[in-house]
């Protein structure tokens, strides 16, 4: 088993298999993150659908209005972004 250097905080030296995990770890919790935001846009969706407003889901969330709309309309969150992009590049231009 290879060994990777001695960390000062490490008495021992750090073991490949442990940053394998750590790796592991992290891709995880990042799939969890992406199920649990796909379950909130849902969420939101459906309570704009049966009546709610923007203003509701906002103070139901505590979230931005800006970031509501972007969940309700994501088309109109990728005209922004693109836009956005447009922007930068002809400012550096």
């Amino acid at each position: 088993m290879t060994k990777l250097a001695n960390h000062p905080c490490h008495n021992e030296p750090m073991d490949p298999q442990e940053l394998t995990e750590a790796q592991v770890a992290y891709k995880t919790a990042v799939e969890e993150a992406e199920k649990a935001k796909k379950y909130r846009d849902e969420k939101f969706r459906q309570a704009k659908a049966e009546g709610a407003t923007q203003t509701d889901i906002v103070k139901a969330t505590g979230l931005t209005r800006e970031t509501v709309r972007r969940v309700l309309n994501p088309d109109a969150a990728e005209a922004v972004r693109e836009a956005r992009k447009r922007s930068a590049k002809e400012k550096r231009a």
